[in-house]
């Protein structure tokens, strides 16, 4: 069976079928999923009648639609967003945000002094642009909330810092606003890792030496916090966040919960594999291991590279927690 690749760039009023390569990178840990785009500098549009330099044409905020697929077997929009930055190089390079770039240009003066629901923070964050919300913005009741001449993007990193919230655009263009571990889409991608990845980079760990140490922080209605640490003292450190638990055995206890599902006895890495089978942040990935059925399982995925140039197209898929 042989696989043909194909692919369709729009920026602008513009489209490209040739370009150099594509980078794009999606994790459910950052709020804003990016593309590099490179094309030979030898390109020319065509503008008003005139041929010009294709670094000359484009500019930042043009729309950006990348599609990419394997001719006849598999077609899919890996990426919406605008252009953010163009460097003239050689080649040349075209940054690329997705739609939270539209926030940056969004300023908002706004009090909340009395107790307000996280979902009406986010109904004026996405106000006035092409944005939806997510269904699944959880119940989540902030004391006191003001936002003094910033833009939408900022005030999104400081409620994900603040309240340890995941923030990030769907595949659908809605926004998700909620707790890390709530991610998951329901959906489910298979590996075998004896047949179809062209790389394998996952290490298998005991619970024993998978070192974590995780860290519970209880913000109050003064921003003041409280913190508790639980777990391997020279761990990887996992964060969490609470507005509601203030009682430091409660916090004690829930973290100690959390390390539990962290130290798990399976893997922690990425694979990487070609175009299909599809995946995206947010899935879960059914690891199949016929020689070693003990070691098959299912994990989250928050986070997926694809790349595609004339050498090949791939995926690269990093898992977290074992579900």
């Amino acid at each position: 069976m042989l696989f043909v690749l194909e692919s369709l760039v729009k920026i602008g009023a513009y489209e490209f079928n040739t370009i150099t390569s594509i980078e794009i990178t999606k994790s459910v840990d950052d709020l804003t999923d990016t593309a590099i785009i490179t094309m030979p500098a030898r390109f020319k549009v065509r503008k008003n009648g005139v041929l010009m330099d294709t670094d000359e044409a484009l500019k930042v905020g043009d729309p950006v639609t990348i599609t990419l697929g394997y001719e006849r077997y598999y077609s899919g929009i890996e990426f919406k967003g605008y252009v953010s930055k163009i460097n003239p190089k050689i080649p040349i390079e075209i940054i690329c945000e997705d739609a939270t770039w539209l926030f940056k240009r969004k300023n908002i003066n706004k009090a909340w002094n009395k107790p307000v629901q996280l979902k009406e923070i986010l109904q004026e964050v996405v106000k006035d642009t092409s944005i939806k919300l997510a269904a699944n913005i959880p119940e989540m009741k902030i004391d006191k909330f003001i936002i003094q001449n910033a833009n939408a993007n900022q005030v999104l990193q400081t409620l994900k810092s603040d309240y340890g919230l995941s923030i990030y655009l769907n595949d659908n263009e809605e926004l998700y606003v909620g707790l890390q571990q709530l991610n998951n889409i329901h959906q489910e991608v298979a590996y075998d890792l004896n047949y179809n990845l062209v790389e394998n980079n996952l290490e298998y760990k005991t619970e024993e030496s998978r070192k974590i140490k995780v860290r519970y922080t209880y913000i109050d209605k003064k921003n003041k916090k409280k913190t508790v640490e639980v777990g391997d003292p020279d761990g990887e450190v996992r964060t969490f966040h609470t507005s509601v638990i203030s009682d430091e055995a409660k916090l004690i206890e829930i973290a100690k919960a959390e390390l539990i599902k962290l130290k798990y006895e399976g893997f922690s890495g990425n694979v990487k594999s070609f175009l299909i089978p599809f995946a995206t942040r947010g899935m879960t990935a059914k690891l199949i291991n016929k020689l070693k059925p003990k070691q098959e399982g299912k994990y989250f995925i928050n986070k997926v590279v694809t790349t595609f140039s004339d050498q090949g197209a791939r995926r690269q898929a990093y898992i977290t927690n074992k579900l």
